[in-house]
């Protein structure tokens, strides 16, 4: 083995020591009883909890199904601390677009959302995605609601943390950045601030062109 290139470790002990401290917090037990609950000693865990042990299988898989922590997380810092990947955004699309098939079918009787809803149940649907018809009765009944997939975007971006006071104050700052970014702006109006900068190299450009054109 070179040993001018050893092998980097990719286990971070004082970060994993910070979320152990985490979760023990967020569990409401001491040290000693959370140890217990796990089947390990306090000491082990109060050394663990200082990044001087590392966690072995064990004791990983009873965060897991002991206290429903994430090995991931715990590892990695990646995901959030109890797991899941959030919302299924393409499910989500789609339960969405069937109720307001259902809804159009339903309540207010539409006699091609009833034909679209009749292909649905009969595992037809393919059969309807060339006919214009019926995507111009879905882009009627289930139009692209752009508030809506904001939400799923924002949802699934900010589940890294559990705080939920840091979610609200994150999900608020990305709302307002997105909306911000789609105010309507006077263009004109950007362009007549001219610095003097822009005058001086305005000047000089005018210049250039007297001594550059023909005599």
């Amino acid at each position: 083995m070179n040993q001018d290139n050893p092998k980097v470790s990719l286990y971070n002990s004082d970060e994993v020591a910070a979320r152990l401290m985490l979760s023990i917090a967020k569990s409401g037990l001491n040290q000693a009883e959370f140890a217990r609950r796990l089947g390990v000693s306090a000491g082990f865990v109060s050394d663990a909890a200082r990044g001087i042990k590392k966690p072995g299988t064990d004791f990983l898989l009873g965060m897991r199904t002991v206290f429903g922590i994430s090995i991931d997380w715990l590892l990695t810092g990646e995901g959030t601390m109890h797991g899941g990947s959030g919302i299924d955004v393409e499910l989500m699309r789609s339960i969405r677009l069937q109720i307001d098939v259902v809804r159009a079918a339903v309540m207010t009787g539409d006699s091609i959302a009833r034909q679209l809803l009749r292909r649905i149940c009969e595992g037809k649907l393919q059969e309807s995605t060339a006919d214009s018809l019926m995507s111009s009765v879905l882009n009627r009944i289930s139009p692209e609601d752009n508030d809506f997939n904001l939400a799923l975007e924002l949802y699934n971006g900010h589940l890294w943390t559990d705080d939920a006071d840091a979610q609200r104050r994150n999900l608020l700052a990305a709302a307002i950045t997105h909306y911000e970014a789609r105010i309507p702006i006077d263009k004109v109006k950007i362009l007549s601030r001219v610095s003097s900068a822009s005058a001086l190299m305005l000047a000089v450009l005018e210049r250039n062109a007297e001594r550059d054109s023909p005599t």
